[in-house]
């Protein structure tokens, strides 16, 4: 898409979702200096459910339908390791994670 289309999609889900939290996630190109401001751009912009797991820096997007990897990181060892080995039987606890929705949109760099 182009950066136009990126930013209208974005007004959009803005426009139809204004209760909405909007989480914008940069490039790590841009940052990766010691100072300063830097040029990005609109990259895609989606309405999704996201959790951050114990306190980590690495967000899980209920999008990425991974329930192993989202139960691993949010359930202590013990518990994660009791489990049933069925995606199927495990998926009632993914969806019961502390979810929130919200706009998701990238900025990329230049």
């Amino acid at each position: 898409m182009t950066q136009q289309e990126n930013t209208a999609e974005l007004m959009r889900l803005i426009r139809e979702n204004p209760e909405l939290p909007i989480l914008p996630f940069v490039d790590g190109e841009i940052p990766a200096d010691d100072g300063g401001y830097w040029l990005g751009e609109w990259g895609e912009a989606r309405v999704d459910e996201f959790l951050l797991p114990n306190k980590s820096e690495y967000y899980l997007f209920k999008s990425d339908d991974d329930v192993f990897d989202a139960l691993e990181r949010c359930l202590p060892y013990e518990e994660y390791e009791k489990l049933p080995e069925s995606e199927e039987e495990c998926r009632p606890l993914y969806e019961a994670l502390p979810w929130t929705k919200a706009i998701i949109v990238y900025i990329n760099s230049l």
